[in-house]
Parts: structure tokens; sequence; C-alpha cells
């Protein structure tokens, strides 16, 4: 799988998880749907930040798109510790709604305007195998508890850090 196509699934599995957290019934299963969530999205994180951003500015420098990205990447950690930070308090559907609004907003553009450019910039093999070791990386990040990976993401976005972490070394074709 591309790894534009695996990000794009995960974008699909995201919003089921908002919208199952918007109906569920109970507390406890609200809590547990946002957990699901929060690691998902701590995972989606790590993988572009470790391993897409990389590869893309590697192949077309830090155009505006990627950075635009990169930003919006800390404005949606920054909702999900909030969210996080009320579960169970009466604000968390209010923080919940604007995490799902800005992750919204940058599925939108990253789909609509940075994929295409992405995928003319790197070769097919490259995002085939972008794509493996991005997937895999996803199952190992989601196995972790999303709460560390999320503060450190967090005091480096406090600190002013905007380049994405140096590309891993990747597998040879």
């Amino acid at each position: 799988m591309k790894a534009t196509e695996l990000l794009t699934k995960q974008h699909r599995e995201v919003s089921r998880l908002f919208k199952a957290i918007e109906a569920a019934k109970s507390l406890a299963d609200k809590r547990a749907l946002f957990r699901e969530l929060a690691s998902n999205l701590a995972g989606h994180d790590a993988i572009e930040r470790e391993l897409f951003y990389p590869a893309c500015e590697e192949a077309m420098g830090l155009s505006d798109d990627l950075g635009e990205a990169l930003v919006e990447h800390g404005v949606v950690e920054f909702c999900l510790y909030q969210a996080n930070e009320a579960l169970g308090k009466p604000d968390f559907d209010f923080k919940c709604k604007v995490l799902k609004e800005i992750v919204e907003h940058h599925v939108e553009e990253e789909e609509d305007e940075f994929f295409p450019k992405a995928e003319r910039a790197l070769a097919e093999d490259m995002l085939e195998l972008l794509g493996e070791e991005m997937e895999e990386a996803f199952e190992e990040k989601l196995e972790e508890d999303f709460q560390q990976p999320l503060y450190e993401n967090l005091r480096q976005v406090f600190a002013g850090v905007l380049e994405p972490a140096p590309a891993k070394p990747r597998k040879s074709a």
C-alpha cells in the first residue's frame, strides 16, 4: 500500500472514531473510544513526522504545504492534549469537537493539496516502500501509551520546533 493510501485509510478510521465518540451513550464507552482515537492520532502523527514528511521534504523541499502541515500537527497535538485532560469533565465534548474540526481541516488540505504533490514528487516504488515502513511503525506506536509521545511532541511544539524529526534510514528497494 502506498504511503498516501495508508494515511488516507487512517484518516477514515479517525473520522469513524470521532463519530463513535459523539454517538457513545456512556462515559465508559466515550473514554474507551477516545483512548483509541488518541492512540490512532498519536501514531499517525508519529509516522508522518518521522517518516513521511522527511521523505517529502527530501523530494520537494520545505514547501508551504509541508510547513503548514507541520504547524497544523502542533495544533492537533495541543487540541488532543486539551481533550485528553478534559476526559470525564463537562468541557470534554467541546474540546473533542474542536479537535475534530482541526483534524478535518488538516485532512482535507492534506488529501486535496499535499498528497497529490507528494505522489508526483516521490517515485511509485518509494511510496510503496514508505507505506510498508509506515504501516509497521504505526502498529508499533499503537502498542505504546499515547500520552508520553504526545507530551514530548508538545514540548517540541512549544519550543518552536517546526522541522520534522530527521528521517530514519529507509529499507532499500
